[in-house]
């Protein structure tokens, strides 16, 4: 089964980290993987975007309406490359919603972000990533407990098995203990979902 699976973000959220992971944990089961990324104007700030396609895919980028997944690790971005989705597919955001640093730009509430989502007929689910990850002590780990969240869900079949993406975690971040406790509290908060 080919899975296509974007992630958005601003820089610094770790959303590269977070195609890593990905990537690894379908290598661990063996699967086809291809990645690509895009950044916007700036790393630290800025959108960015990453593609991974898993299975017998030939090309990195997803072309619109194609992909079946997204996890969006900010909500603006999130809305921003859903026109990368199949009618129906899945959207796994992260509650964090950060307004552009824009003079005279009015911001979307995330309710309007969820709004929107849904209005377009995706299966939209969100956690506040970032709350949950500084009860464990650290803010950056946000990215691993979504992963731990969509897995959780049952969202990542075909691409790896939950054991496998821990065992990813701790192969690409060196310091790995709080990103795996909190890939571990995405499981349980899905679990109650």
């Amino acid at each position: 089964m080919d899975r296509n699976i974007v992630i958005a973000g601003v820089g610094g959220q770790g959303i590269i980290t977070t195609a890593k992971i990905l990537a690894e944990a379908a290598l661990i089961e063996g699967r086809n993987v291809l990645v690509a990324e895009t950044h916007g104007l700036s790393q630290r700030g800025g959108s960015v975007v990453v593609h991974v396609r898993v299975g017998d895919v030939e090309a990195p980028l997803i072309p619109p309406g194609m992909g079946d997944l997204l996890i969006g690790l900010e909500a603006i971005e999130a809305a921003r490359y859903a026109s990368l989705l199949a009618p129906g597919a899945s959207v796994v955001m992260n509650e964090d919603l950060q307004p552009p640093p824009l003079p005279r730009v009015k911001a979307p509430s995330l309710g309007d972000v969820l709004g929107s989502l849904k209005a377009a007929g995706l299966r939209v689910y969100s956690v506040n990533a970032v709350e949950e990850a500084l009860k464990l002590g650290d803010a950056r780990s946000a990215n691993t407990l979504l992963l731990g969240y969509t897995a959780g869900l049952g969202l990542l079949e075909g691409v790896a098995r939950p054991g496998g993406l821990e065992e990813a975690i701790a192969r690409v971040i060196r310091r790995s203990r709080t990103a795996v406790e909190a890939y571990r509290r995405g499981l349980e908060l899905a679990s109650v979902h």
